[in-house]
């Protein structure tokens, strides 16, 4: 089956403040992030590209025009409706600008994926290790209104924007074409700014609990350290987790209980699997939450919003 007319975007709008400069813009294998995302959107069969924020005169060079972002700074949920408004075709790639292997065949695999399960399903998104891969999808432009509305009703993420929309779940894609770079250290050993030889592994004796096994701790009264950014903390995080961003870890480390056994949580788990390894070399017994927030919002766990705070939907 031939594959439908499509747009793609690539989301350019993060503050990157986790790798200290604009991601969109770091080099890998000798290419900026961006322009290696629009590539595979256009090896795909993209019948136009366009970046959804990001630095305007940083991106032209690449051949990215750039539409401004509705709600700069505010997440993937607001960009990717920004994205779908402005696209020419009825089917819309949007991918982050921060995948380090982006794959022309995979957007490919996705847009027929959609194209097979017919009209009335208004997104294909892949799922690795039973995760929704929001920032790699592709939707049908149809899904604006709903998704708009599941905003303005106080949804804060895709995941909960989409709860209730028909979706095609790709399962069947590889994980490494999925991944992204949340930090320096996911980048790979080589690309700009990064010494030869760091690389992405993490200490391999790192303890880790997953998010069902954190959530009977909790409700036991253990602490939980959230090592994300303020504007991540402040979007969504644990109930009565403490806030203490990953570069002041160690300045920080006479507000962690030393008695018993410290929880840590960033997004993913790359981060906070840092923050453990530095705690445990000063004698805290500090334990990872393998997936992090994703993984806890995926499953179903409460967490406390803007919305939830001030009394909102």
């Amino acid at each position: 089956m031939a594959l439908p007319s499509f747009s793609g975007v690539v989301l350019c709008g993060g503050e990157s403040r986790r790798m200290g400069e604009d991601k969109a813009l770091l080099q890998v294998d000798g290419r900026p992030m961006a322009q290696r995302v629009a590539s595979a959107l256009r090896d795909a069969g993209a019948t136009e590209v366009y970046a959804v924020g990001g630095d305007v005169a940083a991106l032209a060079p690449l051949g990215l025009v750039v539409v401004p972002d509705d709600q700069p700074g505010d997440g993937p949920f607001p960009a990717t409706l920004t994205a779908l408004r402005h696209a020419r075709e009825a089917v819309v790639a949007v991918l982050s600008c921060d995948l380090v292997q982006p794959s022309g065949p995979v957007v490919a695999q996705l847009v027929g994926a959609l194209a097979a399960a017919g009209p009335a399903t208004l997104a294909a998104v892949p799922v690795v290790d039973g995760h929704h891969q929001w920032t790699h999808a592709v939707w049908r432009r149809t899904a604006l209104g709903p998704l708009q509305a599941a905003r303005d009703h106080g949804a804060r993420s895709l995941r909960r924007g989409a709860a209730n929309l028909p979706l095609c779940e790709v399962t069947d894609l590889d994980p490494s074409r999925l991944a992204d770079a949340d930090t320096r250290g996911d980048l790979p050993a080589g690309s700009a700014g990064l010494a030869s030889g760091t690389g992405s592994l993490r200490p391999m004796d790192i303890p880790e609990i997953d998010v069902a096994e954190l959530a009977i701790r909790r409700a036991e009264g253990a602490p939980l350290v959230d090592v994300r950014e303020d504007h991540e903390f402040a979007a969504a995080h644990v109930r009565g987790a403490q806030l203490i961003p990953l570069g002041q870890v160690a300045e920080r480390i006479d507000e962690v209980p030393t008695e018993g056994t410290v929880y840590v949580i960033c997004a993913r788990g790359a981060r906070s699997a840092k923050a453990v390894d530095h705690y445990r070399r000063q004698g805290i017994d500090a334990v990872n939450v393998a997936g992090g927030m994703l993984a806890w919002i995926d499953a179903g766990q409460p967490v406390d919003e803007p919305a939830r705070e001030a009394g909102g939907a």
